[in-house]
């Protein structure tokens, strides 16, 4: 066979067998909220795309650069761990609401406190109350490690725990909001609040907070109050296989992927 009729015909295989680039109809980007992109999108796009074929590409990056990146067109749709601001539906922007991330105080195994109230949770990310001996633990000065700026994580201690309070001063940022309870776990004294599904290192532990376990059946009850927003964020209304999307991870099937690590959206009184 000549040179040029057996490279044209290896070429030939070689197309069928490479796939070729994902036409924007087959693909779907998200990027957003690092709770989501870690516990309930890679098994939500893995069961959507057994059904359609659509592919979604997920990358995490926290609440407000997701949003930041809607805003600009960068994605199809963004994960957050809050609602929506007043400024951002101006802007166009439409909230999906599909359920509850339970939100837990985390210390060392070695701190002997046990349970927190929320004002001492407040005196304590505020920096007013400084040392756990206030609130019967040792006598050495709380680590607060906190989650970085623009993620849900961070909005959501400011909302249910400090209210019109700052953090405090002496903060310890985390880089990445999964890893707090690594951070931790190194900080004897330390103390952080993060999503449950997040809670992996075996040297932490979760307080009891106003006297109630932080669980997905007490939050679902009503009795656990920190529990903050999940949801999945458009430019306008979607459409095509973007609305498509949004009715799975709403619907039954979706809802029960989001029961795995959060509470489900029809479950919370």
């Amino acid at each position: 066979m000549p040179t040029r009729r057996w490279l044209s015909l290896m070429c030939g295989l070689l197309c069928l067998l490479i796939p070729g680039p994902i036409s924007a109809e087959e693909l779907l980007r998200y990027a957003g909220a690092t709770t989501l992109q870690r516990s309930f999108m890679p098994e939500a796009a893995r069961t959507f795309q057994a059904d359609t074929g659509v592919h979604i590409q997920i990358e995490g990056g926290n609440t407000n650069p997701g949003i930041k990146a809607l805003l600009a067109g960068e994605i199809d749709m963004a994960g957050a761990g809050r609602h929506l601001t007043a400024e951002e539906k101006k802007q166009g922007l439409v909230e999906h609401f599909i359920g509850w991330d339970v939100l837990v105080i985390v210390v060392q195994r070695t701190n002997p406190v046990e349970k927190l109230t929320i004002a001492q949770l407040r005196g304590i990310f505020s920096g007013e109350i400084k040392n756990w001996k206030e609130v019967g633990g040792k006598d050495e000065p709380i680590v607060v490690v906190t989650s970085p700026k623009g993620s849900g994580m961070r909005a959501s201690v400011q909302d249910l725990v400090l209210k019109e309070k700052g953090f405090t001063a002496n903060e310890v940022v985390s880089g990445v909001v999964g890893q707090a309870d690594q951070q931790v776990a190194m900080f004897p004294a330390a103390i952080t609040a993060v999503s449950l599904s997040m809670v992996d290192n075996s040297r932490v532990k979760t307080l009891t907070v106003d006297g109630v376990a932080p669980t997905a059946a007490n939050v679902a009850a009503g009795r656990y109050l920190l529990a903050k927003p999940l949801a999945l964020v458009t430019r306008g209304q979607p459409k095509g296989q973007l609305q498509r999307f949004i009715e799975f991870a709403i619907s039954a099937r979706g809802q029960a992927i989001l029961a795995k690590q959060f509470v489900p959206a029809a479950e919370k009184k």
